[in-house]
């Protein structure tokens, strides 16, 4: 049959958890264990941080420059903030990535997943991680070390809903074990790079199938 290949185009898969629901972990394994699998860098308004970099952790723009690509409509989604700072996913970078047929992991909360589904339809998966219990994330929340009872309070306050929003997503992974939920992950990535939407002239590619007789 020579040289016939099909050209896939990549997803986006939207990564969702409550606060210690174990995400973080999952992308960082999900990179560095599979190809073809980039994590989406988004742009913000906040300040940088000692050890991070432009182009890498985040794309620092200035608040001008952020309302400047909302108006042009270069953003998939953003949290646009009186009160805080804000966040956007660019469309440039991650529809060259797709167009590369690269996948590309994006960590967003539920309303990120509602308006990049109005924008880009089918070519988004989301999937949304919870933990075994409320309890088990207390556990795991307190447990980190890291944050201090006033902020473990406010994100518990907030885990509950974050929880119940699962039912809205295509796939929902219960992060009970790290190897199980990656495997799983990867599973769900596996099968949307086989999904027929995804291979670009497969109709031609049938064809020569058949001719090569």
């Amino acid at each position: 049959m020579g040289d016939k290949k099909i050209q896939r185009q990549g997803t986006m898969f939207i990564f969702s958890s409550p606060s210690g629901g174990g995400k973080s972990s999952v992308i960082k394994k999900i990179l560095k264990e599979m190809d073809d699998i980039e994590l989406s860098v988004s742009v913000t308004t906040r300040g940088m941080r000692v050890g991070e970099v432009d182009g890498k952790d985040y794309y620092f723009i200035t608040e001008e420059r952020f309302k400047e690509l909302v108006k042009s409509e270069e953003l998939y989604e953003y949290v646009d903030s009186d009160f805080g700072p804000k966040y956007g996913t660019p469309k440039a970078k991650v529809d060259e990535l797709l167009r590369e047929g690269k996948d590309v992991i994006l960590d967003l909360d539920y309303p990120g997943v509602v308006q990049l589904r109005k924008l880009a339809g089918d070519r988004v998966r989301a999937i949304s991680f919870i933990p075994p219990s409320i309890k088990i994330l207390r556990e795991r929340l307190e447990g980190r070390g890291t944050d201090s009872r006033e902020v473990i309070e406010k994100r518990m306050s907030k885990a509950e809903s974050r929880i119940k929003e699962a039912e809205f997503y295509d796939y929902v992974v219960i992060n009970d074990d790290l190897d199980k939920a990656v495997y799983d992950v990867k599973c769900i990535i596996e099968s949307a790079r086989l999904e027929k939407r995804n291979l670009c002239g497969l109709g031609e590619f049938i064809q020569k199938v058949v001719d090569d007789k």
